[in-house]
């Protein structure tokens, strides 16, 4: 399920990820994020908000290192701390040992398998809660959460919608634009979006045959 398609009341946990791994997360290099303890088991299908806690340069260093994932993060000064950067869904939990999802990233003992990240166009302010485990989201703090969150995915949901409509006012002819021509077609000539796990192109037409990924893994 992309952030399109997600109900806005969906349970939405807190998270706390040190600076700059929640940078990570936000620019989609991180795929998953490190827990010392196991989350709740409802957590699958849930979404977290992803806290950015203080800033930890050798973190940054590791990072940038042939034994870590080799991203060379922004410094101190250039990442917000104490604050909401982002939202994810969480699509699978990891416990070690198990190495169903192999990644760099993944360092356990608990591991929560992001997609759909969101990142927010600005940061919502919000003192970090514990980093062992899932914590519950101050009500104020929810709530900006929640409506930076949603306007981002009417966004999303608004741009897609005049996509569709250009390539039904297209038809068959060929399109005129360089926006018309990036449009990827279905053969029963409804625009196509990519999965957001496996990037591969989709339709999502109720009478075409549903997409199924190559790359998904189950919890």
């Amino acid at each position: 399920m992309s952030p399109c398609d997600a109900p806005m009341r969906v349970p939405i946990f807190g998270v706390t990820a040190p600076q700059p791994w929640a940078w990570a997360v936000q620019v989609r290099n991180a795929p998953v994020l490190n827990l010392h303890r196991a989350p709740p088991t409802d957590v699958l299908g849930a979404y977290v908000a992803v806290c950015a806690a203080e800033y930890v340069p050798e973190l940054k260093a590791w990072m940038a290192s042939p034994s870590g994932p080799g991203v060379s993060a922004p410094p101190a000064d250039e990442l917000p701390t104490s604050a909401v950067v982002a939202v994810a869904r969480v699509a699978a939990v990891s416990l070690w040992p198990d190495g169903e999802r192999q990644s760099r990233w993944y360092v356990g003992p608990a591991g929560l398998w992001l997609e759909d990240v969101v990142a927010l166009p600005e940061p919502v302010a919000c003192e970090p809660g514990p980093a062992d485990t899932l914590w519950e989201v101050p009500s104020p703090v929810l709530a900006r959460v929640r409506l930076a969150f949603g306007a981002v995915v009417q966004a999303d949901t608004a741009r897609w919608a005049a996509y569709e409509a250009l390539a039904a006012r297209s038809g068959g002819r060929e399109p005129a634009s360089l926006r018309d021509r990036v449009l990827r077609k279905c053969a029963c000539r409804r625009a196509m979006t990519k999965c957001p796990t496996c990037r591969a192109w989709r339709c999502t037409a109720p009478g075409c045959p549903p997409h199924t990924c190559a790359t998904g893994v189950s919890p």
